[in-house]
């Protein structure tokens, strides 16, 4: 099955252990998905899934919060790398979602 990778955006920086409690919410949510941190921005997260779990991940009802914080799918790609580069871009920037 082909890998899938989505671009979560949270409207604060996520904190240690706020990434490590959203690690698991996924994991269990989404079988065999896999959470990373992008460097350089506390916002953003990319899940690694399959083209099925996107589809779960990106329905406006699966909300994502973790800490009081919510988390929005901004993008979807079969390259890790683009959406890292997207997330640090957009940090840099100050286009992260507010």
């Amino acid at each position: 099955m082909a890998k899938r990778y989505v671009l979560l955006v949270s409207d604060a920086d996520l904190s240690a252990p706020e990434v490590k409690e959203l690690r698991t919410v996924v994991e269990m949510r989404v079988p065999g998905a896999k959470l990373i941190e992008v460097e350089g921005n506390p916002r953003a997260v990319i899940v690694k899934t399959t083209n099925d779990a996107v589809r779960f991940l990106r329905e406006p009802e699966r909300v994502l919060a973790v800490g009081g914080k919510d988390l929005t799918p901004v993008l979807t790609s079969g390259a890790v790398g683009n959406l890292k580069r997207r997330a640090r871009g957009a940090r840099a920037n100050g286009q992260v979602h507010e």
